[in-house]
């Protein structure tokens, strides 16, 4: 009898088992069971099952899911994900085909044609499906008005209005779909982050994919949510340890001020090959942030024998020694800093590479009796030609070692993972980078306004009121200049305004951090103050002793056109140069060139701030 109950009960199972394993072939899905059954005897099984699909048909003709499946079996069966190729293209394509001509309004065969389509045409696809929709909606299934209107909203690329509408209509037809993450992103981009984050936190009780939890993790540290992003990061966690991104638990845990769990991530984070450097630079610049100079110290020698030229010129290891003078150095590490020593030297000496060259041409146009009657009346000479193109690369160098250390480094030597697009850099870094920059350069611009030449800052023979007006018309100017050369070089009219100041990422960077007083003082008063000075100046007064009036001009307005380093604009750069130059000559003075300057930056930066404000 129990031998009986024990027979009983594996027969019972076992039908159970093959009934839930094995669906029709007129069931949703059923593609997906028979392309599992193809491991072995391949070709063989494949005629088989397709042969029992017919066969099925036939017995069955109204029976339209069968038909689908069937398209969905011959697509699949000889699919190679890692080839992304499909040796039975052609026939699922005829499949396809030969269904939408005999069911053209049936909804399942709308929605797999679809799928089975990209771009342009995928749309065209969708858009008769809506049409099916709005000409009778009683033939669709809650689910496949769902699946439409989710792909619509995907389908829609940068038009987030008409995404989030589908979107939306997608959830209301089907309440366990979690559309959440999609519709918040859209919202976030649109400026809206408390209305992302409430759709994200009532999409937090829907069961998602871990990839998706992910995601959600991420967008809700982009809204100040790292609490919250914690919890769902433990919850990946849970689920699959390994998917965790470590380097985003740290960022979480640096947003929490929990350092010490963040140093652990990012630990964890250096165990993996792949960019290891990276990693290791990650975990250094939290040490140096956060932990001991000793530990910070440990981190960075870790990271020098991994790539020494992560270090290049010695200047993180510089900057632990400001946190701990009396922390010993290493012959590498005191090698590396005198490279950093030795780039100073060689900054010294590369402005010989054009002054030495003038110089001489001035004592060969000398030595051939022709007479050079400077023009302008200013006490700079050569020597401060070179003293100010020093500090000049000088400013710069150290504006690099400030801000920008890491990421230029990786960049000449192929090492880490620190790359910046424009549309992913900081803007707070971008603002600070280029206000340091404008001050160091103020500084460095004082060290040639000596006594004797103080007389041509603030010098013009011409009326206050007529420097205005040279100033409206020199914008003007510009202005048509710019729409002149948008014939021959790809100029739109948005970047036009951005040109007139050669800065306009940086400008809106410190718009938005520091707020327009500060952008005005530092591009519209101190930039052309420093800028006259050293081009219209100190390399025009200086290069005219050597090469007369006409030459030095066409030589400093070169080289204010070079240093803007776009040379797709160097006739714009190389005019407003020549007609800045012009004016100190006229004015005698600087005065008129830095207001003529002024006028323009001003107006530029006024522009941006008020199309900023319009726009947000």
């Amino acid at each position: 009898m129990l031998h009986q109950l024990r027979l009983l009960f594996f027969l019972l199972l076992s039908s159970l088992l093959f009934s839930q394993t094995k669906p029709g072939k007129g069931t949703v899905d059923s593609h997906s069971f028979f392309v599992k059954q193809l491991a072995s005897a391949k070709d063989q099984n494949y005629t088989k099952i397709l042969a029992d699909y017919d066969a099925f048909i036939v017995r069955n003709p109204g029976n339209i899911t069968a038909q689908i499946e069937r398209c969905k079996f011959l697509g699949n069966a000889y699919w190679d994900a890692y080839e992304d190729y499909n040796l039975k293209y052609e026939e699922t394509e005829e499949c396809i085909a030969a269904l939408y001509e005999k069911y053209p309004l049936h909804p399942g065969v709308l929605i797999y044609r679809a799928e089975q389509l990209y771009g342009e045409e995928r749309m065209a696809a969708l858009l008769k499906a809506e049409e099916t929709i709005k000409e009778d909606k009683s033939a669709w299934s809650s689910a496949q008005l769902a699946i439409v209107y989710e792909m619509l909203g995907d389908a829609q690329g940068e038009n987030d209005d008409f995404a989030l509408a589908y979107f939306l209509k997608a959830e209301g037809e089907r309440d366990r779909l979690d559309l959440s993450l999609s519709i918040a992103n859209i919202y976030q981009r649109q400026g809206k982050p408390t209305l992302a984050k409430e759709v994200l936190m009532r999409g937090l009780a829907k069961d998602t994919a871990k990839w998706v939890l992910n995601q959600k993790a991420n967008l809700l540290l982009k809204l100040d949510e790292p609490a919250k992003a914690l919890e769902l990061f433990n919850d990946i966690t849970e689920k699959d340890s390994t998917f965790i991104d470590k380097s985003e638990m740290a960022t979480v845990m640096e947003d929490l001020s929990n350092y010490k769990l963040a140093r652990e991530f990012l630990v964890k984070d250096t165990v993996q090959e792949w960019n290891k450097v990276g990693k290791l630079q990650k975990l250094f610049n939290h040490d140096l942030e956060h932990s001991k100079p000793e530990v910070a110290l440990q981190s960075y020698r870790t990271l020098q024998k991994l790539d020494s030229n992560d270090d290049f010129f010695g200047i993180k290891r510089l900057k632990i020694a400001f946190e701990a003078p009396l922390l010993s150095w290493n012959a590498s590490e005191l090698i590396h800093f005198f490279f950093f020593l030795l780039s100073i030297v060689l900054l010294f000496f590369i402005p010989y590479l054009w002054v030495l060259p003038l110089h001489s041409l001035g004592a060969l146009l000398r030595k051939t009796a022709l007479k050079i009657t400077p023009k302008l009346n200013f006490n700079w000479s050569t020597k401060h030609f070179w003293l100010i193109s020093f500090l000049y690369l000088f400013a710069q160098y150290i504006t690099v070692v400030v801000f920008d250390y890491e990421t230029t480094i990786n960049y000449y030597f192929d090492i880490g993972d620190s790359f910046m697009t424009e549309e992913e850099e900081d803007s707070q870094k971008l603002a600070t980078t280029m206000l340091f920059y404008v001050a160091i350069m103020s500084v460095v611009t004082l060290a040639v306004l000596k006594r004797n030449v103080l007389k041509h800052l603030y010098h013009s023979n011409l009326s206050l009121l007529r420097m205005f007006s040279l100033g409206i018309g020199f914008v003007i100017f510009n202005g048509v200049l710019l729409r002149f050369l948008g014939g021959f070089i790809d100029l739109s009219e948005g970047d036009a305004i951005g040109v007139l100041l050669s800065a306009k990422r940086e400008i809106i960077a410190i718009l938005s951090g520091y707020g327009f007083a500060i952008a005005v003082i530092a591009m519209a008063v101190v930039v052309p103050i420093y800028e006259e000075v050293i081009f219209r100046g100190v390399i025009l007064g200086s290069v005219e002793k050597q090469v007369g009036f006409v030459a030095a001009n066409i030589f400093q307005a070169t080289l204010f056109a070079l240093i803007h380093y776009d040379l797709k604009l160097f006739v714009f750069y190389f005019s407003f140069g020549i007609i800045t130059g012009y004016f100190a000559n006229r004015s005698q003075g600087l005065l008129t060139g830095i207001i003529l300057h002024a006028v323009n930056n001003f107006l530029v930066v006024s522009v941006l701030y008020y199309t900023m404000r319009s726009v947000f």
